[in-house]
Order: C-alpha cells, then structure tokens, then sequence
C-alpha cells in the first residue's frame, strides 16, 4: 500500500512505541481492553492522524465501528475487511452490526460469495458495498525444483502437499481415503502433508495402516515457515480439502510458487483459481469427487498450469495486485 498512498498501520498490543519501516508508519498506542470497548480515546489516536481511510480488519467491532463514525465524521471512508468471521446471532450484536452497517462505506471479502450470509440475514444490506479483493499475500516465490526437492527429500512423478491443520474443517481424512485410492492407479504419486494441530492425526494413522498404498502418504508434521518455501517448490500440486475458508493463505503461498491446484470449490478457491480457470475443483467432503479431481490434476499440462497460476498470482493475489485493487475501491468510493 505503501507504493500508493501515505500508510499508518495501528498494533494495539502489548507494546508502546512507534516504527517506521518500508515508508509505513507503525503505532503501538498499548491501550487497555477497557479503553478499547468505549474507544474515545483511541478514535481521537485515529482522528489525530488525519486518515483520508480507514480500514477495519474484521467484522466483530460493530459497537466500534459506530464510535468511529461519530468521531472521525462522515467525510472519511471506512472499510471493513472480513477475516472469516460468520454473521452474529444474539440480538444484541445483531443490533449493532446493522447499526454500524449504515457507516461503513464498503466490505473487502476474499470472495464476494463469502458475503451471502451477511446479506441474508441483513447484516450487510447492500450487496453492492462488497469488494472482492484478497485477504492477505505470500512472499514466496518460485525456484528450482531440483534443489528444493535436494532440502524437502520429496519424491515422485507427481508430488502433492497439504498443508493444514488435522481437523474437520480442514477433513484430511476425505484427503487421505481419496488419495490411497488415487495411489492404486499412480505409482508415481506420493503426498506430503505438513500440519501443526493434531486433532484427527490417529485416524489418519489408521486409515494409512490398513491402506496398501499409505507409505506413499509422508506426514511430516510441523515444520518453520521459511521451510514452506522449500516445501512448495518441491510439489507439482497444491491440494486443499476444506469446507471453509476466509481466504486459504497456504494455498495463496502454493500459488506463488506455482503449484498447480487441486481445490475444494469454495467461495475462496473459486475467487483464487478464477472460477476453476486453472486446476482442478471438486466438492467438499466427495471422496470419489476428489480422486477423480487428481486423476484429472495429473493429465493436465503442467507447463501450461503454472504459467496461468504464475499469471493469477501476479495479476490478483501479489502484494502490489491486492494493493491496486484496494486502490481501486477507494477511487470508487471518492
């Protein structure tokens, strides 16, 4: 953003002080939690600094939000970034969010579909304040696969990763089963899966011991962040079999190395893959969905692939795309 336009960014953490580093402005006013449900002192913080915008990461502060607008005045623009909250259901909170709705002059979704809730049940009411635009970035990048497969030690024709935490949301168990049949028919194929929770892990071992084909299933576990860069450049594909997801920043850092997709079709996926314009989609929780899903993944000119996921990634999921879009929502809302 910093490209763009002036940018203040606000930490209320643990920590008082200030930094600037690459031409952003950071603040870190440290005010209690208390000051922060009746935030007269934090909105008049905000409203010294003379923002021409402000954007609101999350959707869980109406009572906030309200306060802001009393304070700041309507000439300033407000925007609410969604990071996967659902809509309220208590009255109280419902109250609120409708009332705050009325001064929040547009929404960023990953995807414009993630929206649908809020605007059946009249928290948002206007469709057209949504904006798609993602959520957040990578800053991986593509390198050869040869030597990051030398650190990875990943093997295989077709190299598949999962990346995720071991529970339902995620079902890497619907991954597993679909994957041991898959292995049947592809003796090349072999999947990585890196997670940090273990919530579903021993049925995972199950399901491997009493599969023919579990030892092409290599469960890696957790493993540091700068390792994901060796990690994603070692697979040929990206494969998520989520119910939901606010934005799938693991995919999103796949795609910056080129990984070819293999998705469940949700909205964030299909706002990823530009409606399944590259890859594959399959539905959620389908076993028989998925297979096929990677039976088609391995027929797909992979060439081809990555320069349309490269393409994408470039063009609406970079730090600069997402930048210029907001930009560009701005401008409108001028």
């Amino acid at each position: 953003m910093a490209t763009y336009a002036s940018t203040v960014a606000i930490y209320n953490i643990q920590y008082k002080g200030f930094v600037e580093k690459n031409n952003v402005s950071y603040y870190f006013p440290n005010f209690s939690r208390w000051a922060l449900r009746f935030p007269f002192r934090f909105n008049r913080f905000v409203k010294n600094l003379q923002p021409d915008v402000v954007i609101v990461h999350g959707l869980i502060f109406p009572w906030q939000v309200v306060m802001l607008r009393m304070q700041l005045g309507q000439a300033v623009k407000i925007l609410a970034q969604h990071h996967a909250e659902r809509p309220f259901w208590d009255v109280l909170r419902i109250f609120f969010q409708r009332w705050a709705d009325r001064h929040i002059d547009a929404y960023l979704f990953a995807s414009q579909d993630l929206a649908s809730d809020w605007l059946a049940k009249q928290q948002i009411r206007n469709a057209s304040k949504v904006k798609e635009v993602m959520t957040a970035s990578s800053s991986f990048y593509p390198m050869d696969k040869k030597i990051a497969r030398q650190v990875t030690r990943a093997t295989g024709k077709h190299v598949f990763l999962w990346v995720g935490n071991l529970n339902e949301n995620k079902d890497p168990e619907t991954m597993v089963r679909a994957f041991t049949r898959f292995a049947h028919r592809h003796e090349g194929a072999s999947l990585y899966m890196i997670y940090q929770s273990v919530e579903l892990l021993r049925q995972l071992k199950k399901i491997l011991s009493e599969s023919s084909t579990g030892h092409r299933v290599f469960l890696v576990g957790k493993v540091e962040n700068d390792e994901l860069l060796h990690w994603y450049n070692s697979a040929d594909f990206i494969v998520s079999s989520s119910h939901y997801e606010s934005a799938g920043i693991a995919v999103c850092e796949a795609l910056s190395c080129g990984c070819i997709p293999i998705l469940t079709n949700i909205p964030s996926f299909r706002m990823m893959t530009q409606r399944g314009a590259m890859g594959v989609l399959f539905e959620p929780g389908d076993e028989d969905g998925l297979v096929s899903a990677l039976a088609r993944g391995v027929t797909l000119n992979r060439a081809e692939e990555v320069e349309k996921v490269l393409q994408r990634f470039n063009e609406a999921l970079s730090c600069d795309a997402i930048a210029r879009r907001i930009m560009q929502i701005i401008q409108e809302e001028t």
